[in-house]
């Protein structure tokens, strides 16, 4: 490996930080439900999930769910929402997909995590 092929890498790892430094400050301020919620939406980023999935994988009561998942689809990082909005499922509850071009998903499920330790 060349000295060029060393500062190309460095140049995508810096610009990577400074793509997560509003990501920080959000997920600073998530409680532990949105955290078990983001961790669940993290190993899944292409599939989209409903409520009662969430429900079962994360142990978080269906009704609480609600507002988690609203908070998290009010979330903007750099002008695009962090969780989306997919439509309903089946008349009861709603489907909801991670937004992967607003965050870079290794190093989120590394700060996911790390947060999740503090809480226990």
């Amino acid at each position: 490996m060349d000295y060029i092929d060393l500062l190309h890498i460095v140049h995508t790892i810096d610009s990577i930080e400074c793509m997560e430094k509003p990501f920080d400050r959000q997920l600073s301020k998530m409680s532990k439900n949105q955290l078990l919620v983001m961790r669940y939406m993290l190993g899944r980023p292409d599939s989209i999930v409903s409520t009662l999935d969430i429900a079962k994988k994360t142990g978080i009561v269906e009704k609480q769910l609600g507002g988690v998942l609203s908070a998290l689809s009010r979330k903007r990082i750099e002008g695009m929402t962090l969780v989306e909005i997919m439509g309903r499922e089946n008349g009861v509850g709603l489907r909801y997909k991670l937004n992967s071009k607003s965050i870079t998903i290794l190093l989120a499920e590394k700060q996911v995590r790390a947060l999740l330790l503090s809480f226990k």
